[in-house]
């Protein structure tokens, strides 16, 4: 990495991360890239950040998840829980989300195949 490069500049090109408002009740937070000890605060920065009723995150594509990603989640699902808020993860079957899935411990956080059945299960 070149000194010219920030850490958030650095970040950025391993990972994306984006807020969509579907309505006013349902925001998708869309994540691609690799979540590591680097990368995590663009997701902090995410959830951090006011979250609707029902928040969905999208890890579909996703290509790598550390411990730091881990523990992102498991903060924003012990956040969202506090405020009484729901959210979702969207994990498809790829290795990512065996990961998740082996290490994740949360069940007041709905699982979901696809953003699609996500949105599906959570009407308006």
């Amino acid at each position: 990495m070149s000194s010219n490069v920030s850490p958030r500049q650095a970040a950025a090109r391993i990972l994306s991360v984006e807020r969509a408002e579907v309505r006013p009740d349902l925001l998708v937070i869309g994540v691609a890239g690799e979540i590591d000890a680097l990368s995590v605060r663009l997701l902090q920065h995410a959830t951090w950040q006011d979250l609707a009723a029902v928040t969905v995150v999208d890890l579909s594509r996703v290509t790598f998840i550390g411990a730091a990603g881990l523990r992102a989640l498991g903060q924003a699902a012990r956040r969202a829980h506090a405020e009484r808020r729901r959210l979702c993860l969207v994990t498809p079957a790829h290795p990512v989300s065996v990961v998740l899935l082996r290490f994740w411990d949360d069940d007041r956080v709905p699982l979901h195949p696809s953003l699609a059945e996500a949105l599906r299960a959570n009407p308006a």
